[in-house]
Formats: C-alpha cells, structure tokens, sequence
C-alpha cells in the first residue's frame, strides 16, 4: 500500500512510501479506524477554486514557463487536479475596481471588454491544458438594474445572466451552473445585493428559468451560508430539472449535520461548497499550518456528509491576501512572489493535494469511524482500490489500526501532519 506523508513541521511534503497491509483474522479492538467499503455516502465527486480578477491578475504577472507550472500545479493530476472554477459575473470585491458589462440598461452594449484583460486568458490556458466546468455568480446586479440594494429588473437582469452565459460559451467556455445572487441575505461594503426568500424564488422560478430554458446551464440555489439548510430548502426548493443543487458557504459555522439531513431528504440534489477561505495574516509557514487543517477538517467532513463539489475562494493571491478594492484580504492555496516571478505553494496547497487529486468521478465516498475525534478520515474507493486520508490535528502522535476488508495496517502519525494511502 503506497503511503503519502506531509509533517511541515518536521520538512516533509508529499513523501511517498510503501507499508504493508496485514491480513484480518483476530479481533481489534484498540486505536481503530474502520472503513465501511459497501457503506456509499456519495460519488460524482469534484474539487475546484475561484478564478477571481484578482487571481487572473496576479497570474498575469508570472512568466510563461511559471504560467505553465501554475497550470500545473493547479489542475494536473500531479498537482491538485482541480476540474472546477467559480467565476464572477461583474465585479466582485476581488476585483481591481468596480464594473459591470453595460451602459445604462442598454443590452445592446454588452461587452466583455474588462474580462479579456486578465480573466480570459488565463481561462484560456487553463482550457488548454484541461476542460473545467464553471460555476458563474453575481455579486450585484448592474447599478441600473437596482433600486437601493434590491433588484427592480427582474426581466432585464436574467437577460443579462444569458447574455454572459451565451458570450463565455462562444469562447468555449462550459458556464454548467450559476447561482442568482452571491450571499443574499447580507448587505455587503463591497458589491451585493439582498433577496427575501420570496424575492430569490421570483426571480428562478418566474424569470430565470424561463430564460435559460434553451442553454445547458443550470441552477443552484441560494449560495449563502450554511445553517439551517433544510429551512432553506423548504423556503426555496421546487422540482424543476433546471434548479440541479444547493450552493452554500462555511462562514458562520460549519453544520455538518445541516448538510447530511439535506442530502438524506434529497439524494439526487447537488450539494456544493461554493466558497471558503482564511481570513488574512502574514505569510509564515509554521501558522499557515492551521488554516491547512481549518480547509482539511471542513473537506473531510463536507464530503462525509453529502457534499459532492467542493470549491475554494481565491486560487492565487499576493503576499497582501489581494488585490482586493475594499481591503478584504484572505489566504489562498498559491501565493504570487513577484520580485521572485514566481509564486510560492503554501501548507495549504499541500494539504488540499492529499485529497484533491482523487477528488472525480472515478471515486465514491463511503463511511468510517474511528476511536479519537481529533482525527479527521476521509474514504474513497473506486471498483478494487480505496484512498484513505487522515489528518491528525493534535498535538500528540498517535498509533493506529486502519481496518479495510479483511486487511489491516498499524501505523503512527505525526502530530498535525497529514497521511494519504492508496490500495
């Protein structure tokens, strides 16, 4: 069994070895984890980040040959294997400025001028390299399609959402699914604006589905924060084939059991992470440790729980945590060094590879459990081979027993270190 170690602290990244896998006869009873192989939580699995003008700026400033090492290391299967992107319709406030793709309420002046910039290229290479599917969502509709921070041109604004969706397509962009509303129940001081719950449905069920009845694009609901998601789903959720999922947020707490309880009731739904993120500190290896963990926990246990696409903020950000034009500033995976022109993989990046690149459709999520809750497990498996991944977020080692089958393994992990092993 190939064993994939990262301990930062003891300077180890992704060092690969093998262990032997013991045959089952006597019972174990102590330090167990177990894998429930015929146990399936879920499959059709993805992970993915935001392509932000933020990102696309700062990855314009890499030379060539680290453009395509970024490529790379983002999307390869020798880097994170990423097959998804969350893209902005408009400005967001990872933005270099404010902006939309009109004047006035002129369709006809539609553009995506202040995309081709930055943004564009940088899909275009990514498409290059791998096909993505993207996730696109407003932060606000055009200023002139609002009254206050609510939207009055329901008619005029869904025409705009195809209008983007058809513009991306003819560039060869897949747009599978958008949401109708970044965060939209909270007034942001950057772009924003905020829906009842009666308002969001209007506009999907009376206006939006209509109008993108004849793209390949689909919907995702609400794409706000997590608690109480089966309140959400009584308040927004009608069976229609173009609303696929539930997009939600990890910010003001994680709710896991909010989660399981939606994909118990709906199990054909799409349950999506559309967004996370660290909030900003200095660049320091050693601290960036914990935020490595804060994304592994919340990985593990949305996809133990239901979650079948799962996607950061912010791919690429500069040692500011930006550029950002309302100083909202965050950690992500990849960090630009321009004086270097180069950029730097953080601990986060490490730990997002133990998983990530086993993260498709090839693998399906089944159950575990295990004897001490500072452990986190994650179990794949696809026809005859599992992936098991342990995160140890002590401040001990700890020894172990990994059941599988009518196999075992002892082993020990390091505290705060990360082990993925492959059958």
């Amino acid at each position: 069994m190939k064993k994939i170690v990262t301990d930062i602290n003891n300077n180890i990244y992704l060092e690969e070895s093998n262990i032997k896998l013991n045959k089952y006869k006597d019972y174990i009873e102590n330090n167990v984890i177990i894998v429930y192989k015929d146990k399936v939580i879920n499959k059709n699995l993805k992970m993915g980040g935001a392509i932000t003008e933020a990102v696309a700026y700062n990855y314009s400033k890499l030379p060539d040959e680290k453009k395509l090492s970024f490529i790379n290391d983002m999307y390869s299967l020798n880097g994170l294997n990423y097959n998804y992107g969350r893209v902005t319709i408009g400005s967001c406030d990872f933005s270099l400025s404010s902006y939309d793709y009109i004047d006035n309420k002129d369709l006809s002046s539609f553009s995506l001028e202040r995309d081709k910039k930055y943004l564009i290229p940088m899909l275009n290479d990514i498409y290059n390299s791998k096909k993505i599917d993207l996730i696109a969502t407003p932060w606000t509709p055009p200023k002139s399609f609002k009254k206050k921070n609510k939207l009055k041109e329901y008619s005029l604004f869904v025409k705009y959402i195809k209008k983007y969706i058809n513009e991306y397509n003819n560039l060869g962009f897949n747009i599978k699914y958008i949401t109708p509303q970044n965060e939209p129940m909270v007034e942001q001081e950057w772009e924003s604006c905020t829906y009842t719950f009666n308002e969001q449905k209007k506009l999907i069920y009376d206006y939006l589905i209509k109008e993108l009845n004849d793209t390949n694009t689909s919907i995702l609901l609400w794409d706000h924060n997590r608690e109480n998601l089966p309140f959400i789903m009584d308040k927004l959720y009608e069976d229609n084939e173009k609303v696929k999922g539930l997009a939600f947020h990890w910010y003001s707490g994680r709710f896991y059991n909010n989660i399981r309880l939606v994909h118990q009731q709906y199990p054909n739904l799409l349950l999506i992470n559309t967004e996370m993120c660290c909030g900003f500190s200095e660049y320091n290896e050693n601290t960036w440790i914990n935020d490595a963990e804060l994304y592994l926990k919340d990985i593990i246990s949305c996809f133990n729980n239901g979650v079948s696409i799962y996607l950061d903020w912010n791919i690429l950000l500069n040692y500011s945590g930006g550029p950002n034009h309302k100083n909202n500033y965050c950690k992500s995976p990849l960090i630009l060094n321009e004086e270097e022109n180069d950029y730097i993989k953080t601990p986060i990046y490490y730990y997002l590879t133990h998983i990530s690149k086993y993260i498709n459709d090839d693998y399906e999520v089944v159950e575990v459990d295990k004897y001490n809750e500072e452990l986190y497990v994650l179990s794949l498996k696809k026809e005859d081979n599992e992936v098991v991944v342990i995160l140890n977020t002590s401040n001990n080692s700890c020894e172990f027993n990994l059941l599988i089958d009518n196999y075992y393994l002892n082993d020990i992990i390091n505290s705060h270190s990360i082990i993925t092993y492959i059958k």
